[in-house]
């Protein structure tokens, strides 16, 4: 910070030694003199009687931009650079040089309120160092229109402060100049989250307008991941997002047959075949299901979530078979068996994982499987777990 600081001072010294030789107007001699002195309301007057005489003089609205500078008036300091430079490009090389170090010293300013509000304990605090770091951060953009960078961190700021709808146009601006996937997977998220809220209402109200514009929201949710993948293929976080929207949207047939494509693209990505094993499940491929989390297995025996669902579809394979059984007035017991048994050899392992053993559902689908074989003393042993479970 100091050192953006003596650079101002240093161009600004400077500027006003070269210019003390030059023949200038009362205005412009008293304006120059007001600014070594820093008083800052009196250089105005002098420079703006200035203009009003020379509407032309680059040089008195490049001091106004000046003044401006030191009264932290970042947008009067950009207006009058801009109009000196409108008028001549004699003070190009300063004006540019300024408001890079004006822009860095903003920048870094919102950096550090960001940081502090990340720090803080006190939600007052917290809220008004995210305010100031936002207002640093819109500095910083007004000076570099193209700051990718600071546009990210103003929509961290809006989310973190709850305000979602005040962080939609600033990602869709990332997503316009060809940002980073983080606007992708954020603008999706906020219209997702909109689209869960209509879906909750309808449940209550039964109100079909809020169950239409769930549908809406989840479809535009949709759209902006389907092109983030487009941007950034194989993204795994926009792959997550695109697995959850067509869950909500109960689109499995869709949502198969987007991940098959990925699988297809990219065979050695677990995430695409995780999810498209996922959605084989929910169609009743089950062979298909659990070949894809064999691959994904193969390439990461850690990935304990192929486990869980490895496991998830043969328990439902069971129950396919069962009720299929049933339909026909047949006992279907012996040909459920056997997928039965290898839901319970699955859901073990992934409780046998670090993961697997801070969450029920493993134990839940082993208690199940277990009562499904009529296994009733394993079927005790498991159900004495989740009942302690907290």
């Amino acid at each position: 910070m100091k050192k953006i600081n003596l650079l101002f001072s240093g161009l600004i010294l400077l500027s006003l030694m070269l210019s003390g030789y030059q023949c200038s107007s009362a205005e412009m001699s008293s304006a120059k003199l007001y600014i070594q002195q820093k008083n800052w309301d009196k250089a105005t007057e002098s420079l703006n009687k200035e203009i009003a005489k020379n509407p032309n003089s680059d040089e008195a609205y490049y001091w106004l931009g000046i003044v401006c500078q030191e009264k932290d008036d970042i947008k009067g300091m950009a207006e009058n650079f801009k109009k000196s430079l409108e008028i001549s490009q004699q003070f190009r090389s300063n004006i540019d040089q300024i408001t890079q170090s004006k822009w860095a010293e903003s920048f870094n300013a919102g950096v550090g309120f960001y940081n502090k509000a990340a720090q803080s304990k006190s939600k007052d605090s917290t809220t008004m160092y995210l305010d100031k770091s936002l207002e640093k951060f819109n500095d910083a953009i007004f000076l570099e229109p193209d700051s990718i960078e600071a546009y990210k961190i103003v929509s961290m700021i809006y989310l973190n402060k709850g305000e979602d709808d005040n962080a939609v146009p600033v990602l869709e601006k990332i997503i316009d100049k060809h940002g980073s996937d983080f606007a992708y997977i954020q603008l999706a998220d906020i219209y997702q989250k909109k689209g869960d809220a209509s879906a909750s209402a309808y449940k209550s109200s039964k109100n079909a307008a809020d169950s239409v514009n769930a549908h809406n929201l989840y479809l535009k949710a949709l759209d902006i991941s389907k092109k983030g993948l487009n941007a950034h293929p194989g993204n795994e976080s926009i792959l997550q997002n695109l697995a959850s929207i067509y869950a909500a949207l109960n689109q499995t047939e869709e949502g198969a047959a987007l991940f098959e494509s990925e699988v297809k693209k990219n065979p050695k990505s677990k995430t695409a075949r995780l999810y498209f094993g996922i959605f084989l499940t929910n169609v009743q491929n089950y062979t298909g299901a659990v070949a894809e989390f064999a691959e994904v297995l193969s390439l990461d025996p850690q990935f304990s979530d192929a486990y869980y669902y490895e496991s998830f579809a043969y328990y439902n394979w069971g129950l396919t078979i069962l009720k299929s059984a049933e339909k026909n007035n047949k006992d279907g017991r012996e040909e459920a068996k056997p997928k039965f048994e290898l839901c319970i050899e699955n859901a073990k392992k992934y409780n046998d994982s670090e993961k697997g053993s801070k969450e029920k559902r493993g134990y839940d689908l082993l208690f199940k499987a277990y009562s499904r074989l009529s296994m009733t003393k394993e079927a005790e042993e498991v159900q004495k777990i989740l009942e302690n479970w907290k």
